[in-house]
C-alpha cells in the first residue's frame, strides 16, 4: 500500500500562500511552526499504521479460519463421504455418523482412532466403524486430524479376487471409497502421507434417533442443527444426521480438552505400573467427560479398561440409582444416554445421593473394588468417576473410598481461585496431607497418592452447553435405556457392503404400554422396599406401575411371607423386611423394568425390560426405591391427545397421607436471608 511521506507537510507549506496574520512572523516561529506540522503529521501517520497493523491481524485469522476450511476436502455420494484431513485441521459437528479411519489417526472426545491396516492386507475384508454422538445437551465434539509419523495403509490398490464376496453384485465398500477417493481434487494432499482419509456414513436414520425428537418434545433439535446463518448451510458432506459446524463464532460451545487433562492423560498411559486413575469434584466441573477422556486415553494402549462408576445421581454407563463397575473395550465417542452398557457388576440403591444409606453406599464400593482386585484381569487398568457430594458428609465417605482404594492418579477438579464459584465448588487442598499421612500407614507400606490438579468447568466463563438441566439428562438416559434394542449402542460396526443393514440401536416409536411384557411368576422372585416400610397390604399397590431394580440375589435365607391367617392377595409374596441388611457383596443388579401390570389371581408380576430372557431367569429379587422413579413422559407416550384412561396418571390432586412421595427441598432460604 503506497502511503505518503511524512515531510510531505512541508512542501505544503511551500505552496500554501501566507495568510496576512503571519506575513509579520520571523523565520524562526516559521520554522518551529512547520516542525509542529511535521509531528502531527507523523503521529496521524502513526495512528494509521496501528490500524491497518489491527486489520491486517485480523485478516490472517479469517485466513486462518478459511485456510482450515481448504485443508479438509471432501467428495461424497449416496450417504458415504470422504474427507482428506491436514494434520491439525477439525471438523466440529452435531449429530451422530459412523466414523472410520482409513489413514492416519484422528481425536474425537480425547479417544485417538487410528486406521485399521487389516483392509490394507485385502480390499475386501470389512471396515471398523465407531459410532460418534455429538447432541445438543452436551458440548459439540470435534473430529480432529492428528500429527502421525508413520503413514498407515493407502486404500488405493487392487482388489485380491481370491477374497471376493460371494455375492458379486452388492457394491463393496471399499469400491465406493476408492471412487470417492478418485474424486479427491488433486490440492487435497491425497498422496501425501501426513494427509488423514476418514470415511463417515449417516447413522441417523438406521439408530433411531431421529425419532426420539419427534416423541418426546423437549428434546426437539437434540441431534439436528439448526442454521443461524447461510454460512452454516452443509453443501459438501451429504451425511443424513452429521451437521458440520461452519460459523466461526457458534454460540454452542467446543469440546476443548484442557492442556492439563491431556498431560495426566499422558502420565497414566505412559505409566509403567498399571494405572488407577479417580476423579474427584464437585457437580458440575467436568468429572464425567473427563472420566470418558481417561477411558479413551488408556485404551490407546490397553485393549480393555475397567471403569468404576460411584454416581449414583448421573451415572455414565447405567441408569441413576446404581454403582457399577463395567469392563470396557470400545471408546466411549458420546454422552451418557448413548454409552448404555451392561455392567460386569452393580449394586442397586434406588436413589439418587448416598444420603439416604451412606453405610450402603460406602459397602458397595467396597465390594466393587475388591471385585475389580480379584475377578478382574490384573493387566486392566481402572478409571473411577465419584459422586458430586464433596461436603460434609459426602466428603467423609469420599475420604473413606479413597484411603482404601489409593488410587496411583488422583484428579483433583477445581476452578481458578479468582473464579466466583471457586469458594463453593472447590475441594479443600490437603487430600494428599489427609491420605498420606502417618496416621492412615499401618504395617504394610502403602503407595503414596499422588494429587494431581486439573481445570475444573467454570459456568462464569465459558457458555452452557444447553437448556437441559440434571433431571432433563437423567430422563433422557432412562429413555434411552428402554428404547435400546443392543445392550452395547456405542461398540464399533463392521461393515462390509455399501447398503448394508445396519443394526437398529434404539426403538423410540413404541411406548413402554404396548411394548410386550415378561411374566414372572411370585413365587420365583422375592420382594423388597429400600429405606421405607411398606404395610404387606400395601404391597402389591406400591409395586404396580413403578420402576424397580431386577437383581439376582445369593443370600440364603427364609423369607419373610405375609401372616397366612389374612385373606388377600398378596399372602404369597415372599416379602423381605426393610430393616434386614442385604450384603452388597451377595447381589448383582442385573437391570431395570417397569411393572407394567400386576395379576393377583395368576400370582404373576408384568414386567416391561430391555433385558434378555437369558438374563430375566437370572434374577430372584425385586427391589424398589423411592429415589428413582421414571418420566411422566414415557408414561404419556401414545396417550399424547388422551386426557382421560391414562395408565398409571391422574390429573386431580393427591390426597390423605401417602398421597406423594415426601421430597426433601435443600433450595429453601430463611426469610431473613431472602
Amino acid at each position: 500500500m503506497k502511503r505518503d511521506n511524512a515531510f510531505a507537510a512541508l512542501r505544503m507549506l511551500k505552496k500554501r500562500k501566507t495568510p496576512p496574520s503571519e506575513a509579520k512572523r520571523s523565520p524562526h516561529k516559521t520554522a518551529l511552526k512547520s516542525v509542529e506540522v511535521v509531528e502531527s503529521t507523523a503521529a496521524v501517520e502513526a495512528e494509521v499504521l496501528e490500524v491497518e497493523a489491527a486489520k491486517d491481524k485480523e485478516q490472517e485469522k479469517e485466513q486462518e479460519k478459511d485456510k482450515n476450511k481448504t485443508r479438509i476436502s471432501v467428495a461424497a455420494k449416496d450417504g458415504l463421504a470422504l474427507a482428506a484431513l491436514r494434520p491439525g485441521a477439525r471438523i466440529v459437528f452435531q449429530g451422530a455418523v459412523l466414523l472410520c479411519p482409513l489413514q492416519g489417526a484422528v481425536a474425537v472426545g480425547g479417544a485417538p482412532l487410528a486406521a485399521d491396516g487389516r483392509f490394507a492386507r485385502a480390499a475386501r475384508t470389512p471396515l471398523r466403524f465407531f459410532p460418534v454422538f455429538s447432541p445438543k445437551s452436551n458440548s459439540f465434539l470435534a473430529i480432529e486430524a492428528l500429527h502421525s509419523g508413520s503413514p498407515c495403509a493407502s486404500i488405493d490398490r487392487g482388489v485380491d479376487e481370491e477374497e471376493d464376496d460371494q455375492d458379486s453384485s452388492a457394491e463393496h465398500i471399499m469400491d465406493s471409497i476408492k471412487y470417492l477417493y478418485s474424486r479427491l481434487g488433486k490440492n487435497s494432499g491425497k498422496s501425501d502421507s501426513s494427509t488423514v482419509l476418514v470415511a463417515l456414513l449417516s447413522i441417523h436414520h438406521s439408530s433411531g434417533l431421529d425419532v426420539l425428537e419427534k416423541k418426546f418434545p423437549v428434546y426437539k433439535e437434540l441431534f439436528k442443527l439448526v442454521p443461524l446463518s447461510e454460512l452454516n448451510r452443509d453443501d459438501t458432506f451429504h451425511v443424513d444426521g452429521f451437521h458440520p459446524v461452519m460459523e466461526p463464532n457458534h454460540p454452542h460451545p467446543t469440546l476443548e480438552i484442557p492442556e492439563s487433562w491431556s498431560s495426566i492423560g499422558k502420565e497414566a498411559v505412559q505409566s509403567s505400573s498399571k494405572p488407577v486413575v479417580c476423579i474427584v469434584g464437585s457437580k458440575g466441573l467436568g468429572k464425567s467427560t473427563l472420566s470418558r477422556f481417561m477411558v479413551n486415553q488408556l485404551l490407546s494402549k490397553y485393549p480393555k479398561v475397567a471403569f468404576l462408576d460411584c454416581d449414583l445421581g448421573q451415572p455414565e454407563l447405567t441408569v441413576s440409582g446404581q454403582v457399577s463397575l463395567h469392563v470396557l473395550d470400545s471408546p466411549l465417542l458420546g454422552p451418557a444416554f448413548t454409552n448404555m452398557k451392561p455392567p460386569f457388576h452393580s449394586c442397586y440403591l434406588g436413589a439418587t445421593s448416598p444420603k439416604n444409606d451412606p453405610d450402603c453406599y460406602s459397602a458397595s464400593i467396597s465390594q466393587l473394588w475388591n471385585i475389580y482386585q480379584t475377578q478382574v484381569p490384573s493387566n486392566i487398568p481402572l478409571v473411577i468417576n465419584t459422586d458430586g457430594w464433596v461436603k460434609g458428609m459426602g466428603f467423609d465417605l469420599l475420604i473413606h473410598s479413597l484411603k482404601e482404594i489409593r488410587p496411583t492418579h488422583l484428579i483433583q477438579l477445581n476452578l481458578n481461585p479468582s473464579s466466583a464459584l471457586a469458594a463453593s465448588k472447590n475441594i479443600r487442598d490437603d487430600l494428599s496431607l489427609l491420605l498420606n499421612s502417618p496416621e492412615n500407614s499401618t504395617t504394610q507400606q502403602q503407595p503414596i497418592v499422588k494429587v494431581h490438579l486439573a481445570a475444573g468447568y467454570d459456568e462464569t466463563t465459558t457458555m452452557k452447553p444447553s437448556k437441559f438441566n440434571a433431571s432433563d439428562l437423567r430422563n433422557l438416559t432412562m429413555i434411552s435405556y428402554f428404547a435400546q434394542l443392543k445392550a452395547n449402542p456405542s461398540e464399533p460396526i463392521w461393515i462390509k457392503h455399501v447398503n448394508q443393514v445396519l443394526p437398529k440401536l434404539w426403538n423410540f416409536g413404541v411406548p413402554v404400554a404396548s411394548k410386550i411384557p415378561f411374566g414372572v411368576a411370585w413365587r420365583d422372585v422375592r420382594v423388597r422396599f429400600l429405606n421405607v416400610e411398606v404395610p404387606a397390604s400395601q404391597t402389591l399397590v406400591a409395586l404396580n406401575g413403578s420402576l424397580v431394580g431386577l437383581v439376582a440375589d445369593s443370600l440364603k435365607y427364609t423369607a419373610t411371607s405375609a401372616d397366612p391367617s389374612t385373606d388377600g392377595d398378596y399372602k404369597d409374596l415372599n416379602i423381605i423386611p426393610s430393616d434386614l441388611q442385604i450384603p452388597p457383596q451377595t447381589q448383582n443388579c442385573i437391570g431395570l423394568g417397569i411393572v407394567r401390570g400386576i395379576d393377583p389371581v395368576s400370582k404373576t408380576f408384568y414386567i416391561v425390560t430391555p433385558l434378555s430372557e437369558s438374563d430375566l431367569s437370572r434374577v430372584n429379587l425385586i427391589v424398589r426405591g423411592a429415589g428413582v422413579e421414571y418420566p411422566v413422559a414415557m408414561l404419556m407416550d401414545g396417550f399424547e391427545n388422551v386426557r382421560t384412561n391414562v395408565p398409571y396418571i391422574t390429573y386431580t390432586a393427591a390426597e390423605g397421607v401417602g398421597g406423594m412421595a415426601k421430597k426433601v427441598r435443600t433450595n429453601l432460604q430463611r426469610r431473613k436471608h431472602v
